[in-house]
């Protein structure tokens, strides 16, 4: 049977989509510096490039970055699923979030929100301070309950894809919701048309950004660690399946004190 073979490298890929996401910022402070500073209203490419915009190659970036951690996620829940693991469920239900992060990045849903909520905690009289963008009084609430319900989860799983876990949730969550309060702050006195609020932008957009790619690498880590080679088998009418691969369930010592260090040998799919 002629077997084709794709081998992942996990700190590779990582590091790449830290450079696009480097890249995206970056390109993004230098335009709103540029048109606040020249006094230009209208930058050539800017609407493509904006972080304080949706539908445009961030949001796209952020969008296959949710979505990348949802399939792996998935794939996760089906090999736990033929251990009939403990937790198979709650990879399952990781994997429908962030299938439902990515939704809302691509149709902005949470912000859809903020108005109606805005005018609930009375924003119309009062100034909100940090609860400018008022999503985030639901966000911190989700966030504290799916904290509470996964912690068990947390504390079952290999110590260093637990480590890396926390580091990437501290990261997004600390972009999404801790920088938001701060911008919205900012926003409410001081407006939109300055370079401090488009800095707090970018800082929350790139720790969305950052912490999304970290725990992509860590579910690869994981994945390259605990189960080696992960085969994908396709039915043909004339040739039976490939054979369900069982876990390798093994460490490499070698680096685990740096949970983004050198590369390991990364999750193979084989096809007939």
């Amino acid at each position: 049977m002629d077997i084709k073979k794709i081998s992942l490298d996990p700190s590779a890929i990582t590091w790449r989509l830290f450079l696009v996401a480097a890249l995206l910022v970056a390109t993004n402070i230098g335009m709103q510096t540029y048109r606040l500073f020249a006094h230009v209203e209208h930058v050539r490419f800017m609407p493509l490039i904006n972080l304080d915009d949706e539908h445009n190659l961030p949001s796209l970036f952020s969008t296959i970055l949710l979505l990348s951690a949802s399939a792996l996620l998935t794939l996760v829940a089906l090999l736990e699923k033929e251990r009939k693991a403990q937790d198979r469920w709650k990879w399952g239900i990781l994997a429908t979030g962030f299938l439902l992060m990515g939704l809302d990045e691509t149709l902005s849903l949470h912000e859809k929100m903020i108005e109606p909520l805005r005018n609930l905690l009375g924003g119309q009289h009062h100034h909100l301070g940090i609860l400018y963008f008022a999503w985030v009084v639901p966000g911190i609430a989700l966030v504290a309950v799916l904290g509470v319900f996964f912690l068990p989860f947390l504390f079952r799983l290999p110590r260093r894809t637990a480590i890396a876990f926390v580091i990437s949730g501290a990261i997004y969550v600390g972009g999404a919701l801790g920088v938001e309060l701060v911008e919205g702050w900012w926003r409410e006195g001081h407006g939109h048309r300055n370079l401090t609020y488009h800095l707090l932008v970018s800082l929350e957009e790139g720790m969305e950004m950052v912490g999304a790619i970290a725990f992509i690498h860590a579910l690869m880590d994981h994945m390259a660690r605990y189960y080696g080679e992960v085969r994908i088998g396709f039915d043909h009418v004339d040739e039976p399946a490939l054979d369900a691969v069982e876990p390798v369930v093994e460490m490499d010592e070698s680096h685990a004190s740096n949970p983004f260090g050198p590369s390991v040998p990364g999750t193979t799919l084989l096809r007939d």
